[in-house]
């Protein structure tokens, strides 16, 4: 392929994810980017280490960093397992109203939790690829990943504006005069989180160009995301779409441009209280842009 024709690839790759950007833009998604770093060190040829990083700003920001290896045992089977340190913000904003605005007592508010914590994640995955007409490249990953998260504490600050309605005067017409009392009340409190683990099942399907001495790999990829944490059902918390690119420069450099649509499914929502999970069913769609870099030696 010429110069030219690789342009023209990326850009045919890439309007549609400009245009679903543009629609999330008026849809009101959230819209987030994500950026990677990654080092690859070679053991052997079919034995590798590596150091990755990732920082995820959007409205719950995350950072990670993560040791991983992986062995290849032929061309179409790989293996791999891996640790994962992650630092997420919890941000939690919810309005309180209570009584009805106008009417002798009325009570509006909001509730906030603000506070970053730390857990720890552990996956084993199996790679099976395969290639078709010489530049089609199929794989399927199946990824077990546990995340272990300890007791930790947020503090909750709670808002709240009281209206109290009083009659006062009449004026000439005989129509009532009121007085309006208004008291504000902030406060915060301890919010305990207790030790949470959740099992995931990640299964994700990628369709790959990868063609001998083309710099340009373009791909398009889905991932499902199971809990099994339940233990006596699997439930579909995500499905993650995802469009992109990676263009290899100077043997050792890559670099990756992508971006992904995750539709949140499900999720469990726990009650510290009564330390219980109940399933809540989710109508959000994440749109993320990735920008990557790895070098490998």
């Amino acid at each position: 392929m010429t110069p030219r024709k690789y342009i023209l690839a990326f850009l045919l790759l890439f309007a549609p994810c400009f245009l679903l950007l543009a629609s999330a833009q008026d849809s009101n998604d959230e819209v987030g980017m994500w950026t990677e770093l990654g080092i690859e060190k070679a053991i052997t040829k079919n034995w590798d280490v590596g150091l990755d990083m990732e920082y995820r700003a959007q409205n719950k920001a995350r950072f990670s960093v993560g040791l991983g290896t992986s062995y290849k045992v032929n061309k179409y089977l790989k293996f791999g397992v891996n640790y994962n340190f992650l630092y997420s913000e919890k941000n939690k904003y919810k309005e309180k109203y209570e009584g009805e605005e106008g009417s002798e007592e009325w009570t509006r508010g909001y509730n906030l939790i603000d506070k970053w914590y730390p857990r720890h994640r552990f996956s084993a995955e199996a790679i099976g690829s395969i290639k078709f007409w010489n530049w089609l490249k199929v794989s399927l990953r199946e990824r077990y990943q546990l995340t272990h998260r300890r007791a930790w504490t947020a503090e909750k600050f709670e808002h709240r504006e009281k209206y109290l309605s009083h009659l006062v005067d009449w004026d000439e017409d005989g129509n009532d005069i009121y007085e309006i009392e208004k008291t504000v009340i902030d406060r915060t409190e301890a919010k305990p989180y207790p030790t949470f683990t959740d099992q995931v099942l990640r299964s994700r399907l990628k369709f790959e160009y990868d063609k001998k001495r083309c710099p340009f790999s373009p791909f398009v990829s889905a991932e499902f995301h199971n809990s099994v944490t339940r233990g006596d059902h699997m439930l579909l918390q995500k499905i993650r779409t995802a469009a992109g690119c990676s263009y290899k420069f100077r043997k050792h450099n890559e670099i990756s441009l992508s971006y992904l649509i995750t539709f949140d499914m499900y999720d469990i929502e726990e009650d510290e209280v009564e330390n219980t999970r109940e399933t809540v069913r989710l109508h959000d769609r994440l749109h993320a842009i990735n920008l990557g870099y790895k070098y490998s030696f």
